[in-house]
């Protein structure tokens, strides 16, 4: 079999934004694979029927992606067919399309000259639209003027620029109603109102949002918005829940919410149900500490997805438990029942009620179509070819107890070929977040590492997600107790693995994982080689820069730089540069706005300073999400910067993991 190699990742097949159509009779979702000739993506719709159990491709222009159902036989999704549908310079513009499912081609629906972001169906006819808009925008069509306007940025708030999004000061996602007969746009939220999650039920809008002139609030708003009476309905006051998600449910609203009190921005939400015929809140205790729509990490997927569904007045989610995702089930009782026991992680889901149709991934695989009730079944697997022409390394669960006495989720992937009486390199890897969880899924940067000749190790320390509020708790705690974790974690491998080279091993991480990889920098010398990507190394410096500098730093730190700014720099990799000594590799986006590039080039300057071996990779263009999302040369070159830093500094002479 072929091993799996870096160039890989762009022969992979990406499910995202499965949606079921009215009758449960089909499911569409998006399929993504890259564009090398682009140096991008192409993304195109895929139909499957229920009952037949078949599946058809719907369009081939790779132009397609997030198809809603505009009624149970018709698709209505954004596309760029023709070159006139394309935006040109400052201009705004959506163009949608229509497309039967029983046959014929796509043909235009209606264009609207706006930058709509999202669409839904309230009835025939009449949409309503997500639509992001800048207040600082002169109120014109000439070009000549709106492209001066792109030479300068008004700056009046914070977060001033948003990863992935650019300089996003003035710009608000509202809500729009939007009637196709005359093309009227009627915009429903208010100038400094930011929407972030919303549905739409009969003639109503239910919203999240957060409203601010000056500072992004911790807290949000829910709102209900009738399209018939005009009446605005306030359910979540501002100041005083963090609101994650909200849906119908039958008569009633579910939505889950905390009030930060106790954990502050790790505090898990508990479930709310409302009740409109008499105003009532009913909150209902998240005793589990379930962490809802949240999955393991992985950078073999693309695209989103539905988390949260609402059918038949029950509201079903996906839930993280340790390192798995699977599907839990709010009854209109109240209660949590878990609807589906999956040994891997769900993407994204939709439901009838009774059938689960989800994008998961099981073990060792990659996001496929999985369908049933309690138990789900493989449909349909985009990558079936590739899962059986190439080697994948097995990843062996391999836990321990940390020095608190609680059990931590580790794992090995050693390479395809492993030969007992050879030695080899290894690699530990970190999850970013803190708040994320690896799994047991298909991991491409891992899987090439272990067919290059590195035995592969990673676990769950404590900060992570899936293991309750107090287990993610690291507020004032960054590189104490995860980093004990970690270390006490790489020993326990040397001791279960007697064929890893205790002399040859890596580290590598990204964002948190960046951040500790800086951390490990400064206070061991265990490691040969450390890749450092999309990392932090000066918390007070990223006070002021990050996206989230003002609400994560300041939460996670216990601090700010002026109360307690020593505590931050106690915490910041930066302090212990001075005592580095493993040579370093740095990788960094220069649109990365959530770990921005000077926390990089921050630690590489100290390494040039005190004379530590070290390289400096930063791209063009990306973002936060290079790794997973990123154009894919960039990626290629990515994986191929890291495995030569580790080859250099940690194979033998020909370059072969085994001695």
């Amino acid at each position: 079999m072929t091993p799996v190699k870096k160039e890989d990742i762009t022969q992979l097949k990406f499910m995202s934004a499965l949606r079921l159509s009215p009758d449960g009779n089909h499911a569409v979702w998006t399929e993504t694979t890259a564009d090398m000739k682009k140096n991008g993506y192409k993304h195109d719709l895929y139909l499957y029927h229920t009952e037949e159990q078949s599946v058809r491709r719907m369009t081939y222009s790779g132009n397609n992606a997030d198809a809603v159902w505009d009624d149970a036989e018709t698709l209505l999704f954004p596309s760029e067919r023709r070159e006139e549908d394309k935006p040109a310079g400052t201009e705004e513009k959506a163009v949608f399309y229509r497309l039967n499912i029983h046959g014929g081609e796509a043909h235009e629906a209606f264009t609207v000259e706006r930058n709509v972001t999202d669409i839904r169906r309230l009835r025939e006819g009449i949409y309503v639209m997500e639509i992001l808009t800048d207040r600082y925008r002169p109120d014109t069509d000439d070009k000549e003027i709106l492209q001066e306007e792109q030479d300068y940025h008004v700056v009046e708030e914070v977060p001033f620029w948003g990863n992935g999004r650019g300089y996003i000061a003035g710009k608000r996602s509202g809500l729009w109603l939007y009637t196709e007969t005359d093309g009227k746009l009627t915009k429903i939220t208010e100038e400094y109102e930011n929407v972030e999650q919303w549905e739409v039920q009969d003639s109503s809008i239910l919203y999240i949002s957060r409203t601010y002139e000056s500072r992004f609030p911790m807290t949000s708003e829910l709102k209900l918005y009738n399209t018939d009476t005009k009446e605005m309905k306030t359910i979540v006051e501002g100041g005083k829940l963090r609101v994650d998600f909200a849906v119908f449910a039958g008569e009633t609203v579910v939505y889950g919410a905390s009030d930060m009190k106790q954990w502050r921005d790790g505090q898990l939400p508990d479930l709310f149900r409302w009740n409109p015929a008499d105003d009532t809140t009913m909150c209902i205790r998240n005793e589990e500490e379930l962490s809802f729509e949240e999955a393991p990490i992985s950078d073999a997927s693309y695209g989103g997805g539905q988390t949260v569904v609402s059918r038949n007045g029950s509201v079903f989610m996906t839930v993280l438990n340790g390192f798995r995702s699977e599907i839990y089930r709010f009854t209109p009782e109240n209660t949590l029942e878990k609807m589906t026991a999956f040994d891997g992680a769900v993407k994204c889901f939709d439901t009838d009620g009774s059938r689960i149709f989800a994008v998961a991934a099981e073990k060792d695989g990659l996001p496929a179509l999985w369908c049933g009730e309690k138990e789900l079944e493989k449909a349909l697997d985009p990558n079936e070819e590739y899962l059986k022409t190439h080697a994948v390394a097995k990843t062996e669960y391999i836990p321990f107890r940390n020095e608190a006495g609680m059990l931590i989720d580790g794992w090995v992937i050693r390479p395809v070929d492993f030969d007992e009486n050879k030695t080899y390199p290894g690699i530990l890897e970190i999850h970013g977040g803190p708040r994320g969880a690896y799994g047991e899924i298909f991991f491409h940067e891992m899987q090439q590492f272990a067919a290059e000749g590195f035995i592969v190790f990673f676990c769950n320390p404590r900060g992570g997600s899936g293991r309750g509020e107090a287990f993610a708790d690291l507020r004032g705690k960054y590189g104490t107790i995860d980093y004990r974790d970690l270390m006490d974690f790489t020993d326990h491998v040397l001791a279960c693995v007697p064929q890893l080279d205790p002399e040859r091993l890596g580290a590598c991480g990204g964002s948190y994982g960046g951040f500790m990889c800086n951390w490990i920098e400064g206070h061991t010398d265990r490691f040969a080689a450390i890749a450092s990507q999309r990392s932090i190394s000066n918390w007070v410096a990223d006070f002021g820069s990050s996206e989230i500098g003002v609400t994560f730093d300041a939460n996670e730190m216990g601090a700010t730089p002026w109360k307690d700014m020593e505590k931050m720099w106690e915490q910041s990799p930066l302090k212990y540069a001075d005592r580095a000594k493993t040579p370093i590799l740095f990788i960094h986006s220069l649109c990365d706005y959530n770990c921005t590039v000077d926390q990089g080039a921050e630690m590489f300057t100290a390494m040039k300073y005190f004379g530590v071996p070290s390289r400096m990779v930063l791209f063009e263009g990306e973002n936060h999400s290079l790794s997973r999302s990123g154009k894919p040369k960039h990626r290629l070159r990515r994986l191929k910067e890291m495995n030569d830093w580790f080859r250099r500094y940690m194979m033998n002479e020909k370059g072969n993991g085994g001695l």
